[in-house]
């Protein structure tokens, strides 16, 4: 069985039809996009469509204790100091913030995400512009976020 998924263009015009995979890190997984590539590192995930706009980057945090939602206005005070506005998100089981911002002539989003004592903090940068390139995919990856048994 194929597992393929609709995507549209801002005019609602139907794309082609996008094979998917299945990603598992330690603690969660997700799906995305057959043509996209995963690049392992200690501290963090980058996942890309080479001929894509942008990079999303996933680093895992497992505390020994959950933190209080208040960590993750502390972890994002940088970018709220300089006037981003987080918005509460939830995806799956994990509740969090999510905001965007511009810098150097870069589009930024960043989600910093927790499920328990499991931390994620997961950003996507590209060019100022090509933003909506890869954003109907790129939150499709992101609602994919499932916790490990």
């Amino acid at each position: 069985m194929t597992n393929q998924v609709q995507f549209y263009n801002r005019r609602g015009e139907e794309l082609p039809l996008i094979e998917m995979k299945k990603y598992q890190a330690e603690h969660w997984k997700i799906t995305l996009p057959d043509d996209w590539q995963v690049d392992e590192d200690t501290e963090v995930l980058t996942l890309f469509q080479p001929e894509g706009a942008g990079e999303l980057q996933i680093s895992t945090i497992k505390f020994d204790e959950p933190p209080g939602g208040e960590a993750l206005l502390e972890l994002a005070a940088e970018h709220i100091e300089a006037g981003a506005e987080p918005e509460e998100i939830t995806l799956g089981e994990f509740d969090g913030l999510v905001l965007e911002y511009e810098v150097d002539g870069e589009y930024g989003c960043e989600w910093y995400l927790l499920a328990g004592s499991l931390f994620l903090f997961v950003t996507y940068v590209c060019d100022c512009g090509d933003d909506e390139q890869e954003h109907d995919v790129v939150e499709f990856i992101l609602e994919s976020l499932t916790l490990m048994p």
